[in-house]
């Protein structure tokens, strides 16, 4: 919710007050001399834009007072951008700044965002646009020894010479081929022509689905620029018109990062766009701290002052720091999932990833093809492999199972594979809506009816009734929603997905819960309750789980076994972790279940807790 007037003054003078930094020593009224040491388990950068440091830094008593105001985030880095109207860069200023900063133990480095005189991004076959962009470089590096790029280094030109230039390339192929070759001479090459032992930053956007219409080819760059940061923006995903899931900027750290865990310098924040919606921004900095990002980059710094109305996140924020601080130090053991098959160049299912993340399936993405493991998931994107049919036969004939959405076996079936004799269909077309759910256990049969209707793509299978785990039932008949066929020496699972996505967040608890079901064996664990729960899995023991809707959450642990109650702990809030050993399932004659142990807690709306198990 928006903070009051009173609230963010209050929360600003206490900082103020409290902060280390500002009991420290002024140097020549400047700022404060060797200021805070940063926090313990996270590093914190802020990014100043060319507005920024004309308005937040350019002079002695414009600095002072904009490092008060962000002391409390006891940053360890800066990025600076230094531009002026006519597009050269004001190297004075800048050795300036950076020296106030160096003076307070921050690091300065350099950023550029790299648009045009023009204004809008680059054009990249456009010898003015090259030209500004390499003057701009080689200012940055007289300064910087490491320099950012923002991501308006995209190219989206459709003039008449890049129509002509692409020929018979599609826009994705040659646009990714343009910003490869015309960033390493113009940006990187540029650079370092000055100053050799400068490192460039390639700092992507969330645009998943767009990155090679746009120009990004994420493994080349990485591979060419010297470092590479994460952006994880996902803003207000109901309103904002990406429309991207939270979860998704956890997923796109770990798999943007997997080119080279090395080059992998960050995760960059926005609050764009976002007054009033604390909760929104608060859920982007867990992302961060969840994926162990190595730095958590916030743009901007003039979007989180007072005088921008997004920057009411910022009290929020900087009440939250001890506590993304302290959970960062909490976590323990490296972190596990279910593999999702997502190659690098890949589009498919717009952000599938994140609503299966939020939906309490923890994923683990992947870029080359699954071999091992018992479970992994396969969609629409993993098309991108053109050997992807016999690869996921030859998990089946390995005993494994693969879990596919319907999109992606429609398409398999479509291309004459294998796949369209696993599921015997009828030629149904459409969406069908209903609120009422069957789910099938073994040969038990349970109804759940929803409180609102929810409209699938029509799917109507002939096979027996044992392989829809879940269906949307009407009168006339039970349209498929989760199928389970044998197939092979392995199973194969058929998630249909809703119409409308984000309706999967929405289910039933019961209809989710047999939805992850498939994963139970992998993980060792499923997570029992409503949608918008993420649960995060660190070492053999240890479960995170993130409420990120502002409903209250009663969630389970669920475990195939029975457990001892003795010694869980849940170790942010100190809170009582109940848990029972559930039989329940094993007393039915015709479906004898298994014992499960369940270890259960309430979560508040955007609350995290950590699980830690005996």
């Amino acid at each position: 919710m928006r903070k009051s007037l009173s609230r963010f003054l209050k929360t600003f003078l206490l900082i103020v007050v409290t902060s280390p930094l500002l009991t420290s020593q002024s140097v020549s009224g400047q700022g404060i001399k060797e200021g805070s040491s940063g926090w313990r388990h996270i590093r914190y950068a802020i990014f100043f834009t060319s507005y920024d440091v004309q308005h937040l830094l350019a002079t002695p008593d414009a600095f002072k007072k904009t490092m008060e105001y962000f002391a409390p985030v006891k940053p360890s880095k800066v990025y600076i951008d230094g531009v002026r109207r006519d597009g050269s860069v004001d190297v004075p200023l800048l050795r300036e700044i950076s020296a106030r900063f160096r003076a307070m133990g921050i690091d300065a480095e350099g950023g550029m965002v790299p648009t045009t005189l023009r204004g809008g991004p680059s054009v990249y076959n456009n010898q003015d646009d090259l030209d500004q962009l390499k003057r701009r470089m080689q200012g940055l590096a007289q300064v910087f020894d490491q320099i950012i790029i923002d991501d308006w280094l995209f190219t989206n030109g459709t003039d008449p010479k890049s129509v002509n230039d692409r020929g018979g390339m599609t826009w994705g192929e040659y646009r990714t081929k343009l910003l490869l070759e015309q960033s390493k001479k113009y940006i990187i090459d540029a650079a370092k022509e000055v100053n050799p032992k400068v490192q460039v930053i390639i700092k992507f956007p969330n645009w998943y689905e767009g990155f090679a219409e746009n120009g990004y080819d994420v493994y080349n760059e990485v591979r060419q620029f010297d470092r590479m940061a994460v952006g994880i923006e996902t803003r207000v995903p109901e309103t904002q018109h990406q429309h991207i899931p939270i979860y998704s900027g956890y997923v796109l750290q770990k798999w943007e990062s997997s080119v080279d865990p090395a080059k992998w310098v960050g995760s960059w924040l926005d609050n764009y766009g976002m007054p009033g919606q604390s909760n929104d921004y608060r859920a982007q900095v867990w992302q961060a701290v969840l994926a162990r990002s190595p730095e958590i980059i916030l743009w901007c710094a003039g979007q989180l002052w007072p005088t921008n109305p997004s920057g009411d996140v910022y009290p929020d924020f900087v009440e939250q720091l001890p506590q993304f601080d302290r959970v960062s130090g909490l976590l323990k053991g490296e972190s596990r999932g279910v593999p999702i098959y997502l190659p690098f160049g890949s589009t498919g299912e717009y952000n599938i990833f994140g609503y299966l993340g939020m939906a309490g399936i923890p994923l683990e993405p992947v870029a080359t093809f699954p071999k091992e493991g018992q479970n992994a998931i396969f969609c629409l994107n993993s098309m991108k492999d053109p050997e992807l049919a016999n690869e996921l036969l030859g998990r089946l004939r390995d005993g494994k199972d693969i879990f596919i959405t319907y999109r992606l076996w429609r398409k398999l079936a479509d291309e004459g594979s294998e796949f369209r004799n696993i599921l015997s269909l009828l030629p149904y077309s459409g969406e069908v809506t209903g609120s009422t759910f069957g789910l099938l256990q073994g040969y038990r049969e349970t109804t759940i009816k929803a409180d609102r209707s929810f409209t699938f793509p029509g799917v109507e299978a002939t096979t027996w009734p044992e392989t829809r785990d879940v269906t949307l039932s009407r009168e006339d008949y039970d349209f498929s929603v989760l199928m389970r066929i044998p197939y092979l020496n392995g199973t194969v699972y058929v998630l249909n997905m809703p119409s409308n996505s984000y309706d999967l967040l929405e289910l039933p608890p019961d209809v989710l819960n047999a939805i992850r079901m498939p994963f139970a064996r992998e993980l060792g664990v499923q997570l029992a309750g409503p949608g918008h729960v993420g649960m995060y899995l660190f070492g053999a023991k240890q479960y995170v789980l993130y409420n990120m809707s502002d409903k209250s959450a009663d969630v389970s642990l669920k475990f195939g076994e029975a457990l001892s109650a003795e010694g869980w702990a849940e170790l942010v809030r100190g809170e009582r972790v109940d848990v029972n050993v559930d039989s329940s399932l094993a007393r039915f004659q015709d479906f004898r279940g298994p014992v499960f142990t369940n270890a259960s807690l309430v979560l508040q709306p955007f609350e995290i807790a950590i699980v830690q198990a005996p």
